[in-house]
């Protein structure tokens, strides 16, 4: 992106990684462009009304040349009002200023809202093919000048939900945990994801699983507490692992032995495979 045009953006999609560069490199092209930083704010549809957004957007910083407001969930804009207000906006934009409107959502954004964002501005990031995963996860430790084993790659695209900001955030963690040089295999994965004194959404499924609610919700409250909690990803990767519990469970109700279960699903490791095997016992279907 050669220059950051200021307007209407809507990045659409689950691939959270690629959309997190995308904002990266439109708020660095700002930066070059108008000789520093851009004053960036976040909002959320159910906590702050468009209409304040538009107007903090409109008013001049004394800090930085561009501002960028990003508001997220997206997908809930859809009263006459907003749309209104987003056409208005898209009509006669600031030169200094750019609204981004991001979703994980497709099909349910709302149809008038696209047709105010020109085709250059909209851009939908969809998941990556299994094969792209797999290539994304060998380039990361390659670049670090480390390697990891295949069974190794498989586990973690098993167990991490299907976008490369929650990839890039557990290879992140082994690229520092092990350093350059090193190989990393299944066990090392393995461990870091459940068996650090870091709680995170591994953690918080084995308690879940253990169908003991104090220490989950005792694991969910560090989590929330930690500095880099990313609740709506916390979610998502909950939800992975308790449909693919939910599928482990209908396996075994229909014959298949534990192992079998989990062979059939890629769930792999001991530990990992005694997690699910103690959760469809706790849980009916």
């Amino acid at each position: 992106m050669a220059k950051a045009a200021g307007g209407l953006y809507l990045l659409l999609g689950p691939e959270e990684g690629e959309k997190d560069a995308f904002v990266k490199r439109l708020l660095e092209a700002a930066g070059k462009e108008h000789g520093g930083p851009p004053e960036v704010q976040r909002y959320y549809p159910f906590e702050t009304d468009l209409g304040q957004v538009l107007a903090q957007l409109s008013n001049g910083s004394l800090f930085a040349a561009f501002r960028v407001a990003i508001l997220q969930n997206a997908e809930e804009l859809k009263s006459k009002r907003e749309v209104d207000l987003l056409g208005a906006y898209a009509a006669h934009p600031s030169p200094d200023t750019a609204l981004l409107l991001l979703s994980a959502e497709v099909a349910r954004m709302d149809k008038r809202i696209e047709r105010l964002v020109s085709k250059e501005h909209k851009v939908i990031f969809w998941e990556l093919f299994e094969s792209q995963k797999q290539g994304w996860v060998n380039n990361f430790f390659r670049a670090r000048g480390m390697g990891i084993e295949p069974e190794a790659v498989d586990f973690l695209l098993d167990m991490v939900e299907n976008n490369t900001r929650e990839l890039q955030s557990i290879c992140e963690r082994l690229a520092l945990f092990f350093g350059k040089g090193a190989r990393v295999g299944y066990a090392e994965v393995e461990r870091l994801l459940y068996h650090s004194k870091e709680e995170n959404g591994f953690t918080l499924f084995e308690k879940l699983a253990a169908r003991d609610l104090e220490s989950c919700l005792e694991v969910l409250s560090k989590i929330l507490l930690s500095r880099d909690c990313d609740a709506v990803a916390l979610l998502a990767m909950l939800a992975a692992q308790v449909r693919k519990l939910f599928a482990f469970a209908r396996l075994l109700a229909a014959n298949y032995d534990p192992t079998e279960a989990a062979e059939r699903l890629e769930i792999r490791g001991k530990r990992v495979q005694q997690t699910y095997a103690g959760g469809a016992r706790r849980y009916s279907l």
